[in-house]
């Protein structure tokens, strides 16, 4: 009875329920914020300073502030109704709730839509679990005052002072933060239809591994951001963070239309999904839609949003456009915001539907493709690759041999020189390959088949599970240095099929490589190269040495092969548990060669038969062969196959070392190509804690403004407590 009496008076007093500092008769909307639990709306009230064509208003629930008085409430079901009692308003209006208030928003809007009232025209949510709540642990309102105040200050900190010294504030505090948390702990999610209402969800970047946040998704028919903050659960008292939150609520609802987003011939709303995010000092805009024009209308909002001051802060989206299908997509990227503006203004492909998840194959380069300082630009730029780069890197001082990193970071000739050898090149080109890959999968990929080209077929036994990462650089680096210590040799690239190689192979030299249907390599020493080049110029059919030390694949390579089948049976090998096809056979690689020593010491001697592997992998059928290494050979390669299918998109993760794109540019297009072909990509992955940069031997977090954005798998438990 005390609730229902208390919520009577509230509504019969008008204001007593919603509070505000000063009354805008001629504002364009209001925006009613729901507190976290054991607050009072003071703090949010102050939003008004940054939002002045908006009344900001406060539910005030009993038992705080100038409701001391009145005995709290501690059900959801008590304070929805109360609301729905008293909320009367006379233009558009939206809601913000932090925490518990963002759970208490969303069932108001769900009363309100079940009671056939007019909805929220939009929800913004701030460091809020989604329904329904993973709990856990034991139940925090039925503890004592003490227990209950030593686990609010063990799981938020200390109480201000001044409450702790005087015990009737710490009653009175105690005493509100048992109602709220009781509200929490026994509220229970009741399934029902989505709201029609569109949804921004806040959240600070410390908080990302906690909440569960993009899964409020799923409660939304209509569009969907996350926008990502920096800092813990309470990111909007900082000023900066507060400025870019509050802008984009500002920028939200100064487009707030007079009705209900137009629907299409199916019923369902032209808006999509719009992930707006930073990854280091890029920029990054994707879009999804359920149709043609819904695409159109995302392109729409997304360049009057960048053109406004909302850029300035990354954000994300749900799993919308991965778990749940969304299949007309755009994805561009830049520098600038102005850069995006000007993408979307460009005329786009027209629109195809994606809606499957593409197959992805992924195809990893060997010797040859590397180049100076690879790898470092992304460090600066992505938090996620940094990390599995660097570990490789720390990995590699145990072993012995020259310092990788040193040569990588050098910019003198000598350096560049070094990096040439094959005693440096292997393991740089292997971690390289590693970290790209393991990065894609931290983006959502998960390849159905992979490809090695000599050195690239360890990534992708690694990869597999075949071979230990520990165990892998260290053999590779093994690898690496007897091919370095075996006699020096040469290598020509020759435009001719396989079979009309016979006149130059009895010039003494050995077939290293079928790269494609007309394209092989053959290797030997000095002197037989120089009379295959001699020969093939005299046929109008001329060669093109390439840039490496040895003759690999070669005869020249078998005084290595005792010593690196001793280092393989070491080895603790295991079949794969993933597909990809032996580089030297062509054929999916089996159980028996991937766990065979010999198999791993042959691997170095004899053809590498490229081609047929990439004709194994065609016939499976797959949507996309990335390449996963250092520039772009292999893709350029596998575009002149005349066996490629149209359908088939052949993309490299790294833009050519000699062009004007950076390595994170050149990534951020894949991305898009994927994106648009209709991955679901965790573009969460793209950013982590901070951005990382080379410093030395170590990743050192910069000092940018790095954005994390949130992920679309579930990211942990959510609290089982509300906060201070």
């Amino acid at each position: 009875m005390m609730e229902k009496t208390s919520r009577r008076t509230g509504a019969s007093q008008g204001g007593r329920w919603i509070v505000a500092r000063r009354h805008r008769p001629d504002a364009a909307a209001d925006l009613f914020c729901f507190t976290h639990a054991g607050g009072s709306p003071g703090e949010y009230l102050r939003f008004e300073e940054e939002l002045p064509e908006i009344q900001v208003s406060g539910i005030q629930l009993p038992g705080r502030a100038s409701r001391l008085r009145e005995p709290p409430l501690t059900s959801m079901a008590s304070v929805v109704d109360a609301v729905l009692e008293v909320l009367s308003p006379e233009r558009p209006f939206a809601f913000f709730g932090h925490s518990l208030g963002g759970l208490v928003a969303f069932e108001v809007a769900r009363a309100l839509r079940d009671a056939g009232q007019e909805l929220p025209r939009h929800l913004f949510l701030s460091s809020s679990p989604p329904p329904p709540l993973d709990r856990g642990g034991q139940p925090v309102h039925t503890l004592s005052d003490d227990m209950l105040l030593a686990e609010i200050e063990q799981r938020w900190g200390e109480l201000p002072a001044e409450i702790r010294a005087d015990p009737r504030l710490l009653r009175m505090a105690l005493g509100v933060f048992r109602a709220d948390i009781t509200i929490y702990e026994t509220y229970r999610y009741q399934p029902g239809p989505l709201l029609d209402v569109p949804v921004t969800v806040f959240v600070g970047d410390l908080e990302r591994d906690q909440l569960r946040v993009a899964e409020w998704s799923a409660h939304t028919s209509r569009a969907f951001e996350l926008f990502g903050l920096v800092g813990d659960h309470f990111p909007f008292r900082d000023a900066e963070q507060r400025r870019l939150m509050l802008e984009q609520i500002r920028h939200v609802m100064a487009a707030l239309e007079p009705g209900p987003s137009p629907r299409n011939a199916e019923g369902r709303c032209h808006d999509g999904v719009a992930i707006w995010g930073r990854t280091g000092s890029h920029h990054l805009l994707a879009l999804a839609a359920e149709s043609a024009e819904g695409l159109e209308e995302a392109v729409r909002r997304g360049r009057a949003g960048l053109t406004g001051p909302v850029g300035a802060a990354a954000s994300d989206t749900a799993p919308s456009a991965g778990d749940i299908p969304l299949p007309y997509r755009r994805l561009v990227h830049g520098g600038d915001l102005g850069t995006l503006v000007d993408a979307l203004a460009k005329p786009a492909i027209p629109a195809s539907r994606n809606a499957q998840r593409p197959r992805v194959a992924l195809v990893f380069p060997g010797q040859g493709s590397q180049y100076a300082r690879m790898g470092l630009a992304l460090c600066q730029e992505l938090q996620s690759f940094a990390e599995e780069f660097q570990h490789g890197l720390d990995m590699l001082r145990s072993v012995a041999g020259p310092d990788v990193h040193a040569v990588l970071a050098g910019t003198d000739r000598q350096d560049v020189e070094a990096l040439r050898q094959t005693i440096v090149a292997q393991p740089a080109i292997f971690l390289l390959e590693y970290a790209l890959a393991s990065t894609w999968q931290k983006l959502g990929v998960e390849p159905v088949a992979m490809i090695g080209h000599s050195l690239g077929e360890y990534v992708a036994a690694t990869l597999a599970g075949v071979m230990t990462l520990p165990d892998a650089l260290e053999f590779v680096s093994l690898r690496a240095r007897l091919m370095q210590q075996a006699p020096i040799g040469a290598m020509i690239a020759v435009p001719l099929a396989e079979e009309e190689l016979a006149p130059y192979l009895d010039l003494g030299a050995d077939l290293a490589t079928v790269n494609a249907p007309s394209s092989c390599v053959l290797a030997g020493t000095e002197q037989d190269i120089e009379r295959i080049e001699a020969r093939l110029a005299a046929a109008g059919t001329p060669g093109q040495r390439l840039r490496v030390s040895h003759a690999f694949h070669s005869r020249l390579m078998e005084g290595c092969v005792d010593q690196l089948r001793a280092a393989a049976a070491r080895l603790t090998l295991r079949p794969p548990t993933r597909e990809f096809v032996s580089c030297i056979t062509g054929r999916w690689i089996t159980a028996q060669e991937a766990t065979d020593p010999d198999y791993w010491a042959r691997h170095m001697r004899q053809t590498v038969r490229f081609s047929d592997a990439v004709s194994t992998v065609l016939a499976s059928s797959p949507d996309v062969l990335l390449e996963c290494g250092p520039g772009q050979s292999i893709t350029n390669l596998l575009k002149r196959r005349p066996d490629l299918p149209a359908s088939v998109l052949a993309v490299s993760s790294l833009p050519h070392p000699g062009g004007r794109m950076s390595e994170p540019a050149g990534l951020l297009s894949t991305i898009g190509k994927l994106w648009e072909a209709g991955a679901p990509l965790d573009l969460a992955a793209l950013t982590g804690p901070a951005p990382g940069q080379m410093s030395g031997h170590h990743v050192a977090p910069g000092h940018g403004a790095a954005y994390p954005l949130a992920a679309r798998r579930p990211l942990g438990r959510a609290p089982d407590h509300p906060e201070r």
